[in-house]
């Protein structure tokens, strides 16, 4: 058990001591206060200038001229409208390119059949909803004064129904839009943060078992340690780093969010994050991380350079690149059946176990099932990984999956 912590503890502070650890922190600590401080930032650079009105002429016939004036004096919008009244729409269009205006707004029909055209070079699809939206509410604003409508009657249209659903069972629950956003963006950023734990430190467990091989370290420590302490030392000494790493970056980002001088860490606690889903969240960030991390350590094992772990961990990474886009996707359909019979297999449980509980409503039997397996295939895996570990630590030459578990399966028997 000495050697066990010994070899965590060294795996750690090697970890934690190398630039390469210290570097990359720190550029991740001054990208995430950046982020969390990008609206000050783009302030800082833009100046105090207020940004310019959009010009738009408007090209009409006769029929439409009270709503040409009303869009003329509308002021409060985003677009500055002006009556275009020196020729038709060819003469408009051809201003417009010599940059004499920014758009030109086509107007034809009646009250009831009115026809709107926007030309504009670039013209982007939020830019143009706008002007639909502008032209449509002073269209609305003319229709009400002909009808002849006072305020009463114009609220009787306008003003929204109450609407609400309720569950049929008292005991019963039902997802409101609010709650169905909240759930989404959390289950999103969690189930991402599964992912980049998975493929960043499975690679570099991988990667740290290689290393020492390919510079013949590691004769040096099977012949004073167990490979399978050594193993499971490596990785729990790189899982306790990369902790100390997420706490680095959650105290930078608290320390941008002071800067910002924002309140939104409030909200995010109370109407976005679900308190009690964290706990889940972590315990399938661990079993996940464990799971993945026992197959990279083997697969790291079976390789005798550096050069050639990309290769030898590619089918782990395709394995958690699979579940993270079906993740995604069944974001849009977490009650769909391929999402819950994915969710029971071991390498899919970590992100659609957590997928269908943050969007849907999973039975606790059944979260107890899932988890069970699970725990059972980590134990399982780690239990082979270790066998082929115990081999592949003393194998050198050429990297072949099949054949080199077969011959590390057969050095692990004879080493006791």
């Amino acid at each position: 058990m000495n050697n066990f912590w010994i070899t965590v503890t060294h795996t750690t502070a090697k970890r934690l001591k190398s630039k390469a650890f210290m570097w990359s922190t720190i550029i991740m600590s001054v990208i995430v206060i950046g982020l969390m401080n990008i609206g000050t930032i783009v302030d800082l650079f833009s100046g105090d200038d207020e940004k310019e009105k959009s010009t738009i002429a408007i090209v009409s016939d006769t029929v439409n001229n009270e709503i040409v004036e009303l869009l003329v004096s509308f002021k409060e919008g985003e677009f500055n409208y002006i009556h275009y009244r020196d020729g038709d729409l060819n003469s408009a269009k051809t201003a417009a390119e010599n940059n004499e205006y920014d758009y030109v707004l086509a107007l034809s029909g009646d009250n009831l059949n009115l026809e709107a055209e926007l030309f504009g070079a670039g013209t982007n699809f939020m830019l143009s909803q706008q002007v639909r939206m502008d032209v449509q509410r002073i269209k609305e604003t003319v229709v009400t004064n002909k009808l002849g409508l006072n305020e009463e009657e114009l609220a009787m249209i306008y003003n929204p129904i109450n609407f609400r659903e309720l569950p049929l069972s008292e005991n019963g629950t039902v997802q409101t839009e609010e709650s169905h956003m909240q759930s989404y963006w959390m289950v999103y950023g969690l189930v991402f943060a599964i992912y980049m734990i998975i493929i960043l430190f499975g690679s570099m467990i991988a990667t740290e078992v290689a290393t020492e091989k390919s510079s013949r370290v590691m004769e040096l420590i099977v012949s004073s340690v167990n490979p399978v302490t050594q193993m499971f030392g490596k990785i729990i000494g790189i899982g306790l780093s990369g902790i100390v790493n997420l706490l680095i970056l959650l105290v930078a980002s608290y320390v941008g969010y002071i800067i910002s001088g924002a309140t939104y860490l409030r909200t995010l606690f109370s109407d976005v994050i679900d308190i009690s889903l964290l706990g889940y969240a972590f315990l399938l960030i661990v079993l996940g991380y464990l799971l993945y991390g026992g197959v990279a350590a083997m697969l790291g094992a079976l390789v005798s350079r550096a050069e050639e772990v990309n290769q030898a961990i590619q089918p782990l990474i395709f394995l958690a690149m699979i579940a993270f886009f079906v993740s995604i996707f069944g974001l849009n359909v977490p009650d769909a059946s391929y999402i819950t019979v994915l969710s029971y297999i071991p390498f899919f449980t970590p992100q659609l176990l957590f997928l269908r509980m943050g969007m849907t409503t999973v039975p606790t039997w059944e979260i107890l099932i899932i988890l069970t397996v699970l725990m059972i295939s980590v134990i399982l895996i780690n239990i082979l990984a270790a066998r082929i570990y115990k081999g592949g630590v003393l194998m050198y030459g050429k990297f072949s999956f099949k054949d080199g578990m077969k011959q590390a399966l057969r050095l692990g028997k004879r080493e006791k």
